[in-house]
């Protein structure tokens, strides 16, 4: 009866993970689904945070050595990856390993599921690296001519506000050739008519 009773606790007091995932995405479904992916070594992970109900939370940071997807800046080649123990799906990394990481972005913070391709480097086939490589070149490109465009329809943005203005400026001049035209002809006007009045007069 003891041993039951210890065994009824040790079953409702230990975590439950019920993680199911179904047939990991593909490369390309992965690759639109992460926010950032990368090459990355494990060097440290924090196990002194605690959530809003009390659950604990790792923080691993992570030193990107390559990037697939997302900016890495000089001197910012490192990312924080929470792993929450009530959060089953979350992958939990090793310290001193690395890994390939399919990130999902959560704030300021990444986070990781079991669900996705993230992997131990020396688990990844290599034709999933060739793949990833294709797609960042896509990805590139795509970006570029992104770029290219916005600058092409800036260039003309412009280009119109000088042609606009130089309208203006013309219709401004135009005007004030109409004014003092109206203006001269309004004086000559007068003195015509002064003299006429005056020569009446005599």
């Amino acid at each position: 009866m003891k041993r039951i009773l210890i065994l009824l606790i040790l079953l409702f007091t230990a975590p439950v993970y019920c993680c199911s995932c179904a047939d990991k995405p593909s490369i390309i479904q992965s690759w639109k689904l992460a926010d950032q992916i990368f090459i990355g070594k494990v060097i440290k992970v924090d196990s002194t945070i605690y959530g809003a109900w009390g659950e604990k939370v790792y923080s691993f940071t992570v030193k990107i050595k390559k990037s697939y997807k997302g900016f890495v800046y000089t001197g910012r080649a490192y990312r924080t990856i929470l792993y929450i123990d009530t959060a089953s799906c979350d992958f939990i990394f090793d310290v001193g390993q690395e890994y390939l990481i399919y990130a999902k972005g959560d704030s300021k913070v990444l986070n990781c599921s079991l669900c996705s391709r993230t992997n131990l480097l020396s688990g990844v086939p290599n034709d999933e690296f060739v793949a990833l490589n294709k797609l960042q070149k896509e990805d590139y490109k795509n970006r570029k001519e992104i770029r290219i465009v916005k600058f092409q329809n800036n260039t003309q943005y412009q280009m119109d506000l000088v042609r606009d203005s130089f309208r203006e400026s013309l219709k401004r001049k135009d005007l004030v050739i109409y004014v003092l035209s109206g203006t001269t002809i309004l004086l000559l006007l007068i003195l015509i008519l002064t003299i006429f009045i005056k020569k009446k007069g005599n």
